[in-house]
């Protein structure tokens, strides 16, 4: 055989052999794609149909909830803001939904959720702590914030500062305010013992606040602004009036450098008369 000949030949033997290779690269990139596209749809299909029954399996119900902190929250209540009941899979309870629920009820301030598979929940909330009442259409708890709390149940103690004068209709924009100012003063009181204790913290969008201590009858005009000195003043007023204070109806030391003693109806003695009005 010629050189020739033998390179023809050559020739042909690699065109074949290429021609080989790229068939059997062709099947197998086409058995590939069958075998890719089959479990494609295994996984669009047979995965959320496992993970469904999976997700509702007993297996997954929660079983052991942990709570913590509530007081006067019950676990039935906690568990209904959950969204929790007997037959919730543990994979319908992720910790930031069940946190997100459990903030929107009024009592509750902040909460921490654990979850742990298969059937483990822990809930550990922080419940807020009521600091006075406020009257609107009923009888409210308001925490130090502010929060107003909701109405008073049977039973729940009504030993706290009641601030009122935001019941009615003309007050019910300045309700928000009118609870920030009183509490404000309620912990002025506290800071500078300003009275033994306070009975009832009226507010007056107007006339601003008119408080009743508790160890006595009488109403102390406040105004606004001002009421460090004016707790002081006050203080001095009543000092005076010690032994005497049934006869006194009203203190108002709202203006300044000024106490106005207001007396009861019945004509006081002499003596007390020249007291009406006193500059301390």
């Amino acid at each position: 055989m010629t050189s020739s000949g033998r390179a023809r030949k050559n020739r042909l033997w690699w065109s074949r052999r290429l021609v080989g290779r790229w068939l059997s690269r062709a099947r197998f990139s086409m058995l590939a794609a069958v075998c890719g596209c089959g479990l494609a749809a295994v996984l669009w299909y047979g995965v959320p149909g496992a993970l469904h029954l999976a997700r509702g399996h007993a297996y997954f119900s929660i079983s052991n909830i942990e709570l913590e902190g509530n007081r006067r929250l019950s676990r039935r209540e906690v568990l209904h803001w959950a969204g929790i009941t007997v037959h919730t899979s543990v994979w319908d309870a992720p910790p930031d939904l069940v946190r997100t629920r459990l903030l929107s009820h009024p009592w509750i301030r902040n909460v921490k959720v654990q979850r742990e598979f298969p059937n483990r929940l822990s809930i550990s909330v922080e419940e807020r702590r009521p600091v006075a009442i406020v009257r609107l259409e009923e009888l409210n708890y308001v925490d130090r914030g502010g929060h107003v709390l909701g109405p008073l149940r049977e039973g729940d103690s009504p030993d706290f500062p009641l601030i009122t004068g935001l019941d009615s209709p003309a007050a019910a924009e300045f309700v928000s305010v009118g609870v920030h100012r009183a509490l404000r003063f309620l912990r002025l009181c506290e800071r500078f013992r300003g009275f033994d204790a306070i009975s009832e913290v009226r507010v007056d969008r107007e006339r601003g606040l008119t408080v009743f201590p508790q160890r006595r009858t009488v109403a102390v005009v406040l105004g606004w602004g001002g009421w460090r000195e004016k707790l002081a003043r006050s203080a001095r007023v009543l000092a005076v009036w010690e032994g005497q204070m049934n006869r006194v109806a009203a203190v108002d030391v709202s203006f300044r450098g000024m106490a106005v003693v207001k007396l009861h109806e019945e004509p006081p003695p002499a003596t007390l008369r020249a007291k009406k009005g006193l500059r301390v």
